[in-house]
């Protein structure tokens, strides 16, 4: 059975954004106005004040970034975030900021993965670690999903992030 971090960043968050949208939520996000992501903590029991943060990056991309509470296990996200096209609210799209270990050499990382349809596709290869520091860890992420969605013409989108 999934956590509730899990099912709070794996089902509740991209519903949240399907039924308002995307643009809706960066707009929120930019604003630092997370009262629209209240009743997800609401209902699910989970006490947490996120911190928001927005970002436009190339070709008019928006990302709003959203922190989750720790993750504990692997797979939970550390971030969220939700991606909009100024003048275009029909491009929409969902990335998470995992956390993962790595049994080999028994250390922590992270990677990105993407809502596509029903299931979430890894991005990018390894995501940005972990600073501890929400507005690094957050500019990280929204830089390396910008690398994702446009990639330099000498890097394949699929390479491994690293920063």
């Amino acid at each position: 059975m999934p956590s509730a971090l899990d099912s709070i960043a794996h089902l509740i968050l991209p519903n949240v954004m399907k039924l308002k949208g995307a643009a809706t939520l960066v707009n929120a996000i930019e604003r630092k106005d997370v009262s629209s992501f209240a009743s997800v903590w609401t209902q699910t029991g989970v006490a947490h004040t996120p911190l928001a943060m927005m970002k436009e990056k190339s070709d008019a991309l928006r990302i709003g970034v959203l922190s989750l509470p720790k993750p504990n296990e692997m797979g939970e996200a550390h971030m969220v975030a939700f991606v909009a096209k100024k003048n275009d609210a029909g491009v929409q799209r969902y990335f998470t900021l995992e956390h993962d270990y790595v049994l080999a050499t028994k250390a922590t990382k992270t990677l990105i993965r993407e809502k596509d349809g029903q299931s979430y596709v890894k991005r990018g290869g390894d995501g940005p670690p972990i600073t501890g520091d929400f507005g690094v860890d957050a500019n990280a992420f929204a830089d390396a999903i910008d690398v994702i969605i446009n990639p330099p013409a000498t890097i394949d989108k699929d390479r491994t992030y690293n920063s």
